[in-house]
């Protein structure tokens, strides 16, 4: 139970990484449908292309993890199952769809370089500062994905990034309208306010008993001891169990040849490649076509008719799109689906040696073997903690899983006990504090544990919970000691709250009613700073300030800088409430518009790229609202 419980949550922080990780515009989980069967029922139908329930159900899965992951225990039931979600993903998977047709159109392709940059960049495949390919491979296959579906998936996802970075990035801030964000931006005001403070309308406020027992009797139901429980628990941490595992000299040993090639870096070999593309789908004559080009290629290199470097300088200059050339940088062992372009790399002898034509999907490659670096592995002393630290933590890990389904088993098959648990495995039982359904200290902090110690079988039942992971590698049970109703307060018990709070609401009220006082006189003209010495608060002429001023408080300077401009000899007024529940009146008396001075060459044009980012996403918005209207889009909301 706890096992598959586990699992399951490695597996949603899995799909969870790889989605944010892969993160394209309109792409987020389009990409699934790269990977999924057809399911019985469709959600929606996009021109020529299906959305399948079964993909929309499990992008709608994704974002629910995504929102849980960001909100914890704060996440909303009824926004995470309601329509709303629903909605919204929908419409990704749709404007998703529509996008990846205007690329095809448009043909956009993502070259295996791109492919191969972007893969490696990937932080979830890394492992010892790059890399790993068992590890790419080991997580795709767990999640039941293929390499070759995986990577066209990311190329997919690529050229959609691609085709919105090519609009918004193309988009430029006008000499006009970069000037009139610098007016808007750094625009200053003549700013002079009054502050009142709550404090001193506290200091002068009371309340009798009266007044109290009267608001007692009004609203007996807001005076209530909260329903508790104290909990007695039984918690295991992988921490713990590791700190108490010995690791021999033998077997860190033993460990350590085993996986060698993990404490060292296996050779690897620099190349550049000169590529005669083939299109998607080609067919045989178009096949043996690219293949008695890229011949014709290699054998000019190979008489020294030509050298790679002229060919590769052809190939980047060619217009037709049949070839392409590149440095690709690093090429290190497995990290290809298909062996054929590593054979033929790591088969050279030296630097400079030139491949024959090797096949793979995008074509005829024809490979230059830049340099070599060879393998190199750290010693056993250098890496000894590190190996021990690996094998605690997968002994550890093992034992945890192991106690855990102990524990889970136990707190079952004796449900109205945590002693045989704990004595079967050794484990004190452990109590919290008191605490009501809004948490306490400990793990009651925990939203989960709240939830679980208020909830139908341990608190109403008097049932242990089932495993509770707090944390990975964290988990409890847990079971109700004791438990307290909610109880009325008596008028003294609520006595000096409610004396408080109607202390408050009279000092509030006070106070409003003398700073709409200060403003009306303001506005007929009398002076504010004789105004604030009358009405007992603070004068403050801030002079010329701008939207960042520190000298001003935040509140006072948004009103300031919501206010029309003044006209001409005359004032603008407004007023605010401030964090601490002072009130001001302010008054701006002329407002002065920013300079193109204001700024220096690099905030000018960081300014510029930022309002030509704006105005392309703009752009891209209404591209992507004309595709969509254009499209034929058939929702079945009710399979929702």
């Amino acid at each position: 139970m706890l096992l598959q419980k586990i699992r399951d949550h490695a597996q949603g922080w899995f799909a969870y990484t790889i989605i944010g990780l892969l993160t394209v515009p309109f792409a987020l989980w389009g990409i699934n449908q790269y990977f999924e069967a057809g399911g019985p029922a469709d959600a929606a139908v996009v021109g020529d292309n299906k959305i399948s329930l079964q993909e929309f159900q499990r992008a709608y899965q994704q974002q629910r993890q995504r929102i849980q992951a960001a909100l914890g225990g704060n996440a909303d039931p009824a926004l995470l199952d309601g329509p709303r979600i629903k909605q919204q993903v929908l419409r990704q998977l749709i404007d998703e769809r529509v996008l990846n047709q205007l690329a095809r159109d448009q043909g956009l392709r993502i070259s295996d370089q791109q492919l191969h940059d972007a893969l490696v960049a990937l932080p979830v495949f890394e492992q010892s500062g790059g890399f790993n390919k068992d590890l790419y491979d080991r997580l795709l296959r767990n999640q039941g994905y293929t390499t070759a579906a995986f990577e066209e998936g990311m190329r997919q996802s690529l050229a959609t990034a691609q085709l919105r970075d090519g609009v918004v990035a193309s988009a430029l801030a006008t000499p006009a309208e970069l000037t009139q964000a610098i007016a808007l931006l750094k625009q200053q005001r003549d700013l002079r306010y009054a502050v009142l403070s709550l404090e001193k309308y506290l200091a002068g406020a009371s309340v009798d008993d009266a007044a109290i027992q009267d608001y007692f009797e009004k609203n007996k139901d807001r005076f209530v001891n909260p329903e508790q429980v104290r909990l007695q628990f039984i918690e295991l941490k992988l921490a713990q169990i590791a700190e108490g595992i010995e690791i021999g000299e033998e077997e860190l040993r033993t460990s350590y040849q085993e996986q060698i090639a993990k404490y060292g870096r296996p050779e690897e070999r620099a190349a550049s490649h000169v590529l005669v593309k083939l299109p998607p789908n080609a067919g045989e004559t178009e096949v043996e076509q690219a293949r008695t080009k890229a011949r014709r290629i290699a054998d000019s290199m190979h008489s020294g008719a030509k050298s790679f470097d002229q060919v590769l300088q052809d190939a980047q200059a060619d217009r037709t799109g049949a070839l392409e050339g590149a440095g690709l940088g690093v090429i290190a062992q497995g990290m290809f689906a298909s062996p054929a372009f590593e054979n033929a790399l790591y088969a050279m002898k030296k630097p400079g040696d030139i491949s024959d034509p090797v096949q793979m999907p995008s074509g005829f490659h024809i490979i230059r073997l830049d340099s070599i670096a060879p393998a190199q592995v750290r010693p056993f002393e250098e890496v000894r903690e590190d190996v021990a630290r690996e094998l605690r933590h997968q002994q550890a890990e093992n034992r945890f899983y192991e106690i855990g389904q102990t524990l889970a088993n136990l707190s079952y098959e004796h449900p109205d006990s945590l002693e045989p648990a704990a004595k079967a495995l050794g484990v004190p039982m452990r109590e919290s504090g008191w605490f009501s359904r809004q948490g306490g200290e400990g793990i009651a902090t925990n939203s989960k544990v709240l939830s679980s110690a208020f909830g139908e079988d341990v608190l109403k039942r008097g049932l242990n919970s089932e495993p509770i992971e707090l944390e990975p590698g964290h988990v409890v049970v847990l079971r109700v000691k004791e438990h307290k109703d909610a109880t009325p307060r008596s008028l003294e018990e609520a006595r000096e709250d409610i004396a408080k709070l109607l202390r408050q609401q009279q000092a509030r009220e006070a106070l409003a009613k003398n700073a709409e006082a200060l403003r009306t006189r303001a506005a007929k003209g009398e002076h504010l700073q004789a105004l604030a010495t009358e009405f007992g608060g603070e004068y403050k002429n801030a002079g010329l300030v701008g939207r960042d001023a520190t000298s001003v408080d935040g509140a006072v300077l948004t009103a300031a800088f919501r206010l029309p401009q003044p006209q001409a000899g005359q004032v603008a007024l407004g007023s605010t409430v401030l964090a601490n529940g002072d009130q001001a009146v302010l008054e701006v008396a002329r407002v002065a518009p920013g300079q193109p001075g204001a700024l220096t060459e690099d905030e000018r044009k960081a300014l510029a790229q930022q309002l030509g980012q704006q105005s392309g996403s703009g752009q891209f918005e209404q591209l992507l609202n004309s595709l969509r209207a254009k499209t034929k889009v058939v929702v079945y909301s009710e399979r929702l």
